[in-house]
């Protein structure tokens, strides 16, 4: 994980419902957390709280921006607008060796939650805190131990 030097110490979460889709096309609300850390600039985090365990997907913070308007992924995580009830709504699908789920989550805060980040962290400049030195330091370090 790349660290961004001299960002604001500032997380971006957002709690939000998230309607697991099940294979008969049913929904169940799941409680979820979006969560941006500067400190890692190109990721953001979808917690999913189905039970006691919290279940984390990471995946790029501009596949979900590019996935609110077009769709975008072709791996583990796949993003795209979709209608669901007469609104918009964003559909992550997630692929894992166990399993696949569709989740859905509502637009407008998926589009708060990028607009806040990317006021901490403009897109197109993830990188310009990162201090690539010790990024190659740390990882020349760990590969010879």
């Amino acid at each position: 994980m790349l660290r961004h030097s001299s960002t604001p110490a500032h997380v971006v979460a957002r709690d939000l419902s998230v309607d697991y889709v099940t294979e008969e096309g049913e929904r169940e609300a799941i409680p979820g957390t979006l969560r941006y850390d500067p400190a890692d600039p190109f990721a953001v985090e979808l917690i999913l709280r189905p039970g006691e365990e919290a279940i984390t997907w990471i995946f790029a913070r501009a596949l979900l921006a590019e996935g609110i308007e077009v769709p975008a992924g072709t791996g583990d995580v796949r993003i795209r607008p979709t209608r669901s009830k007469g609104q918009t709504v964003i559909t992550v699908s997630l692929s894992s060796p166990s399993g696949h789920a569709d989740l859905e989550l509502a637009k407008s805060k998926v589009t708060a939650f990028l607009a806040d980040c990317h006021g901490q962290v403009p897109a197109g400049r993830e990188s310009n805190g990162i201090d690539w030195n010790n990024e190659l330091h740390m990882l020349l370090r760990t590969r010879n131990t």
